[in-house]
């Protein structure tokens, strides 16, 4: 994974913990705390000092594996690294700019909410279709499908439906990714012979969200999986 897509998993963790903790703990235990990598399902953090990394241990440990859970829709580990520490590590990411991957959910800017999206007379009912997908899941606009011209937000709109879910329901499982990445995904699956593990992946969302779908026309094989993972 990019360390842009760390950084950006990292805020979203931050997000969903801040309204879950006292104000003045936040501040105190979370906001000098930087994610330096991730490697063999173990996100590693980087801690000030000894009593922050007891104090984490002792008080925070499970409230931040289970936002990640929840973020990541997988069991991560959790390694607090003390900043003098930190230099003698082989997987820091700002030495070397990729790591293994986090769940698709790590491309979601955390800042593109529908509280933020740019309203207008085009694209109101736009708006109010996403909010309802997000908001009933399965039931209202199934499927929605986003059209625009290049730059007018629907990228912004598919990553608001996240966010929101991830905010208002810890157990929604959802997923955004782009098409190219579900392609390759597919492809390198029937390479390695994997497919069931493809489709359990995308098979058992209760939302999933895919970018620039007008890529999918041609590819008959993609489709035809993308229709099958739609009707499951």
């Amino acid at each position: 994974m990019l360390k842009s897509e760390l950084i950006n998993t990292w805020n979203l963790l931050l997000d969903n913990l801040r309204p879950k903790i006292n104000k003045h703990s936040f501040e105190t235990w979370f906001k000098t705390l930087q994610p330096i990598g991730y490697e063999n399902k173990t996100l590693f953090i980087e801690v000030p000092d000894s009593f922050t990394r007891e104090w984490l241990l002792d008080h925070y440990t499970q409230i931040i594996k289970r936002t990640l859970r929840n973020i990541t829709h997988q069991e991560l580990e959790l390694k607090f690294i003390l900043t003098e520490e930190v230099a003698y590590l082989p997987y820091k990411f700002t030495q070397n700019n990729k790591v293994d991957s986090f769940n698709q959910l790590s491309l979601i800017n955390s800042k593109h909410t529908f509280e933020t999206f740019v309203m207008g007379n085009s694209n109101h009912l736009t708006h109010a279709a996403c909010l309802a997908v997000a908001q009933s899941p399965a039931k209202a606009y199934n499927p929605l499908f986003i059209y625009g011209g290049v730059g007018l937000g629907k990228t912004h709109l598919l990553h608001a439906i996240c966010n929101y879910a991830l905010k208002n329901n810890h157990n929604s499982k959802t997923t955004y990714t782009t098409t190219e990445t579900f392609m390759n995904e597919l492809i390198n699956a029937i390479r390695e012979n994997a497919t069931s593990l493809f489709r359990q992946k995308y098979r058992h969302m209760d939302i999933l969200l895919i970018d620039d779908i007008q890529f999918l026309a041609g590819k008959e094989g993609t489709q035809e999986e993308f229709f099958h993972t739609f009707n499951t």
